[in-house]
C-alpha cells in the first residue's frame, strides 16, 4: 500500500516526465466524461465551472508543450537513431497527424469549456476527443517509449531533458 504519492518525474527522466503527462492528459479525460454526466444533472454549477477551468488551464499550456517535446525533440531523435525500426516511420507521421487532429477537437471542446466555466450550460461533446486522446497515449506508450528507452542514450535523452526544460522557461 502506498500511502504517500509518488512524485513526479524531474527533467532528468524526460521519458518518465512525458509518461507523466500522459497520466494527467488521462485523468483530465475522466473529467472531462464525468463533467459531461455532472452537467446533465447539475448544470453549470460551481463545481463544473471549476473542472472546465482546470481542464481548460492544463490543455491551453501542458498539452501544446507536450506536443512539442514530442514532435521537436522525441521524434527526430528517434527517426534519426540508426537502430530505429523502419516500419515505425509511419506510426511516427501518424502520431503527429493525430495531434493537429487532436488539435482541431481540442478547439471545438475549449469554446464549450470557456462557456461552461463561465456559468453557462452547454452540451460538451467529449468523446471524439477522449477516444483519440487515448488511442493517441496508448501507441506512444506500448510502441514509441519503449523504442526510446532502448535505442536513445544517455547523450539523447540529456538533450531532450535540455529541451523540455528550456520550452518551459519560455
Amino acid at each position: 500500500m502506498q500511502l504517500m504519492p509518488k512524485p513526479a518525474p524531474g527533467f532528468d527522466d524526460p521519458l518518465g516526465l512525458l509518461r507523466a503527462c500522459h497520466e494527467r492528459i488521462l485523468g483530465h479525460c475522466d473529467t472531462l466524461e464525468r463533467l459531461v454526466s455532472h452537467l446533465r444533472q447539475h448544470g453549470a454549477d460551481q463545481d463544473a465551472q471549476l473542472a472546465a477551468a482546470r481542464i481548460l488551464r492544463y490543455f491551453q499550456m501542458g498539452a501544446p508543450l507536450h506536443h512539442e517535446d514530442e514532435e521537436r525533440d522525441l521524434f527526430p531523435a528517434l527517426r534519426t537513431h540508426s537502430d530505429f525500426p523502419a516500419i515505425q516511420r509511419p506510426v511516427l507521421e501518424n502520431l503527429v497527424a493525430q495531434h493537429r487532429e487532436l488539435d482541431k477537437l481540442w478547439m471545438q471542446l475549449e469554446v464549450v469549456l470557456q462557456a461552461i466555466s463561465r456559468g453557462a450550460p452547454a452540451d460538451l461533446p467529449v468523446q471524439p476527443f477522449v477516444a483519440l486522446t487515448r488511442a493517441h497515449i496508448a501507441i506512444e506508450e506500448r510502441e514509441i517509449f519503449p523504442l526510446a528507452e532502448r535505442n536513445l542514450d544517455a547523450a539523447a535523452l540529456a538533450a531532450l531533458s535540455r529541451a523540455m526544460q528550456a520550452r518551459r522557461q519560455t
